[in-house]
Parts: C-alpha cells; sequence; structure tokens
C-alpha cells in the first residue's frame, strides 16, 4: 500500500510559491506521493495550472511521485495537453501520475464556451487523443506531407499511469470503459464508495480490458490525541460537506477521518477490507487547522500505516 499527501497550503498566491518546498517536506517526511488538484475562479485558492506547479516540484525532488487529482480535459486543447504531460514526465524523469477530470462548475464551462452536455463526450474524444498521441501514432498524416508527431514523447511506457476522477455512475463506467483506476471524490462515504465500486467493477467486467490492479482513494484525514481540536475539526468539515452538497449530490454521511491514531487506523482498515484499497492520498487543507497540526497529523498517519507501506 502506498500514502500520498495533497499540498497542505493553497490559501493564496504566497502560499502557491511554496508548493515545490511542500513537495520536499512531502518526500523527506516519506510520503510516496505529492498531489495537486485543478480548481478555477475561486478566489485566492484558485490552481489553474497543476502541471506547471508539478514541474517546478520536480525540479527540487528527487523520488516522490508527483500527480493531479483531476486536470481537467475538457477545457484543453488535446495536442497541447498532451505535450505538457510528456514534458513534465521527462522532466520528472517518469514520476507523473496523471489523475484526470471533467469539472462540474457551471462558470468553468461557460468561460471556457464549452457545452456541459458535451463535457462527457469531449472528454473521451481528448483522452483518446492524448493516448494515441503518446503511443507514437501520427497526429497527422496529410496527403503529401510527411506524418506529424508529437515530440518529446512521455519516459513511462506506453505512457503515464492515468487515473480517472469520477462521481456518478456515467462516469465510473466512462472509466471503466478505458480500463483505468476510478479515484474517488474525497467528499463521498465509504457506503457510497463501496456502491461506486460495484457499479465501476460491473462496467469494468464487460469491458476486454484486465482487472484494475490500483485503487487509490483520497480522504480528509486529521490525526490528534486533542479530543477538542478533533471537535473543532470535525464540525468544520461538517460544515464544509453541507455547503457543497448544493453543488454535488454527497450523502452527508462523514467522509472525513479525524480522531486519536488507533481510530483512524480502525476506519482506514475497513476501506482496505471492504473496497480493497491500495492507494491513499490523505487531503490537507483543513479549515481551523494550523500547518504545525497539519504536519504533526501527517507524520502520525505514517506512523500508523508503517506496517501497510510497500
Amino acid at each position: 500500500m502506498q500514502i500520498a499527501v495533497t499540498a497542505w497550503d493553497l490559501s493564496n498566491t504566497d502560499a502557491l510559491k511554496s508548493i515545490p518546498d511542500q513537495a520536499v517536506i512531502a518526500e523527506d517526511m516519506g510520503f510516496s506521493g505529492f498531489w495537486l488538484p485543478e480548481n478555477h475562479f475561486i478566489g485566492t485558492a484558485s490552481l489553474a495550472s497543476p502541471l506547471l506547479l508539478l514541474a517546478a516540484a520536480a525540479a527540487k525532488t528527487k523520488t516522490i511521485r508527483l500527480g493531479t487529482t483531476s486536470y481537467l480535459l475538457p477545457i484543453r486543447n488535446p495536442v497541447e495537453a498532451a505535450e505538457d504531460v510528456a514534458t513534465l514526465d521527462c522532466i520528472s524523469n517518469g514520476r507523473l501520475i496523471l489523475g484526470i477530470g471533467r469539472g462540474f462548475n457551471d462558470n468553468l464551462f461557460e468561460i471556457y464556451n464549452i457545452d456541459p452536455k458535451q463535457k462527457r463526450s469531449i472528454f473521451k474524444q481528448h483522452l483518446e487523443i492524448m493516448i494515441q498521441a503518446w503511443q507514437g501514432y501520427p497526429l497527422r498524416e496529410p496527403v503529401g506531407k510527411e506524418p506529424v508527431y508529437l515530440s518529446p514523447r512521455p519516459i513511462q511506457k506506453p505512457y503515464p499511469e492515468i487515473w480517472v476522477a469520477a462521481f456518478g455512475p456515467l462516469a465510473l463506467k466512462q472509466a471503466a470503459s478505458f480500463g483505468l483506476p476510478y479515484l474517488a471524490s474525497p467528499m463521498e462515504s465509504l457506503p457510497r464508495l463501496i456502491a461506486n465500486m460495484g457499479i465501476y467493477n460491473q462496467a469494468l467486467s464487460l469491458t476486454k480490458h484486465a482487472n484494475v490492479q490500483t485503487i487509490p482513494i483520497m480522504r480528509t484525514i486529521f490525526i490528534s490525541d486533542n479530543k477538542s481540536l478533533n471537535e473543532e475539526v470535525t464540525a468544520n468539515l461538517e460544515t464544509e460537506a453541507r455547503q457543497r452538497s448544493n453543488q454535488l449530490l454527497t450523502d452527508l454521511e462523514p467522509s472525513y477521518l479525524v480522531g486519536n491514531s488507533q481510530s483512524v487506523r480502525n476506519s482506514l482498515q475497513q476501506y482496505k477490507d471492504k473496497i480493497s484499497m491500495n492507494y491513499l492520498i490523505a487531503r490537507g487543507r483543513i479549515r481551523g487547522v494550523s500547518i504545525k497540526d497539519q504536519l504533526t497529523s501527517h507524520q502520525q498517519l505514517l506512523e500508523i500505516t508503517q506496517d501497510w507501506r510497500s
């Protein structure tokens, strides 16, 4: 099992400048991966270009894998995206994991002049173009002219590891149709994840693809022996979940793990037992938690999962 972490400070522009240093800290602590989201038009917490920031992190780290939790394909030119991904894979020496998504914010699609009803078909078309480009197929073969190929191509062959951020039956089935791992939303509870894995596995069984070996889960995790602090964090996370439920069809059964070391380990054991989780991304940026307390929590997470990690 592998344990990874997202950036824990994305609060403002100055925090973005610290992302390479956050990646170094995560690597020194012993995390196997460092992940960034993609957010647009949400004020100072926006993170519109995760590949750029991961490129900066790649220059300062050596071994930690670098990942995007949801690189939004519908809003991008697929050839340019394929070039950017390949370039990052090259400069990181093959350390990229590309988590891809469609997006759900209506403002995003309106500003990028995309019909939200077409986002799934655009996603499919763009991903197919990118995969073919990475594999060395010509981007075009004009009559009477030399074919055009992508360059550089990724170090990882045939292309970087790809995970699909999915929410809802149609997205789950689309991930399965490509034979790619499904990266669950951090806002989905364990019962919802169990149901979603059932939908995904059923769809996967109807394809020619082999069983997917990687089962990644992203969770908001906070570990502390301070009971009052845990109660405050839980209240903040519950408020956040209720606010988000207006945008996404999340159930409000807790999708976060807050408590002391033993209680959080027991909860994580359920994810291992019930959905065979073998890759955990611990989500940072918890409102009301200092960076010091967040890093202490991350260290405890590594300690309680030491016997699980490969």
